[in-house]
């Protein structure tokens, strides 16, 4: 493999996971809704949602090449047809604020449970980071995923590697009794679906561009490489989080309740990777949103980085966990219809 494509690669492979790995993946709370609520079954959602990752992922990768994508606008309505399409773009916005919410939540909820500060102040000083940087545009939102991914993934491999070390792999975790009435979805394989198909809708906002600048050996080996890291991630966080799994049900952010259970540092370092991925996470929600709200009617951007920021701070008052719990199940059966028809689509 030469440098170049070497160099494409990884940049695919680290584009499209850490267009993944959000603040909700990070603090285990989506894999515990989607993947651990089912008992043992959520090991084989894994590695089906893994598979599909990988696949619809060069699906989105290819199409952004060849319909030369500027954004996720182009797959949206090329995919879905033109009515279908414009109800789905509306609906991603409304999903990017949620996802603000959430954000914000999550930072609250890290400032009163690991800092002893109230959880308002967590909230206020996130949004008012955000919409600074926001002001002054997102072209540092990108190199600071590079960096920032990485290393999240790797605590991650840590923390969850050494509560398997610690622990073992007992046999019955793999009996483990599902929970079904705070399930999102019937079955395991619809919920692991609904978690790809809202990931994906998001994930297309940065990855269809992507597909246009490079080779296509990259484009395929850059999906694998990136399916296969959310898998190992996901994977270990879910493994660890079931060795956890009477009283991690009871928590907000369940990576970081398995972190303190090890050790101080790793409460500490895992916290402050925490906040950093909620600030790029909500950065990156914030200004795409505010910016469709820009386009679409006569506010100045400076008014609708306001007004959603201000709007997403009352909504994040119902707290982190809760609104996963409502929001992304409701999102991820309207992305289904999404992840159908780009399996059938036709690539030029």
């Amino acid at each position: 493999m030469s440098h170049g494509t070497f160099a494409n690669t990884f940049r695919v492979a680290a584009t499209y996971s850490g267009a993944i790995i959000g603040a909700g993946f990070a603090s285990g709370q989506e894999l515990t809704q989607f993947f651990v609520l089912y008992g043992s079954n959520g090991l084989l959602g894994i590695v089906l949602a893994g598979i599909l990752f990988a696949w619809l992922g060069s699906r989105l990768l290819e199409l952004g090449c060849h319909l030369k994508a500027t954004g996720y606008h182009q797959l949206l309505y090329y995919v879905c047809g033109t009515k279908t399409g414009f109800i789905l773009d509306m609906m991603i916005a409304l999903f990017l604020f949620s996802v603000l919410s959430v954000m914000l939540a999550g930072a609250g909820t890290i400032c009163r449970d690991q800092f002893g500060l109230p959880y308002w102040l967590g909230l206020a000083v996130t949004a008012l980071a955000v919409t600074l940087t926001a002001l002054r545009g997102i072209d540092g939102v990108t190199t600071a995923n590079m960096f920032i991914t990485p290393v999240l993934a790797a605590t991650m491999l840590v923390i969850g590697l050494s509560c398997l070390a610690y622990h073992g792999l007992d046999s019955d975790l793999f009996h483990l009794s599902p929970q079904p009435t705070d399930w999102p979805a019937p079955c395991w394989p619809l919920a692991s679906l609904l978690y790809v198909s809202y990931n994906l809708v998001l994930g297309a906002a940065i990855i269809a561009p992507l597909g246009a600048s490079v080779p296509k050996t990259a484009r395929l080996l850059g999906s694998l490489i990136g399916g296969l890291t959310l898998t190992l991630l996901a994977g270990v966080t879910v493994l660890a989080v079931m060795l956890h799994y009477e009283e991690i049900l009871t928590e907000e952010i369940p990576m970081l309740y398995i972190a303190g259970t090890q050790h101080d540092f790793n409460r500490l370092t895992y916290s402050l990777m925490f906040v950093a991925t909620i600030y790029t996470t909500a950065l990156t929600n914030l200004y795409g949103c505010a910016a469709k709200l820009h386009s679409s009617t006569r506010f100045s951007f400076s008014a609708s980085l306001l007004i959603v920021i201000s709007l997403s701070m009352l909504c994040s008052q119902f707290g982190f966990a809760d609104l996963i719990v409502a929001l992304y199940p409701i999102f991820g059966y309207a992305a289904l219809w999404f992840s159908i028809r780009l399996c059938f689509a036709r690539i030029p």
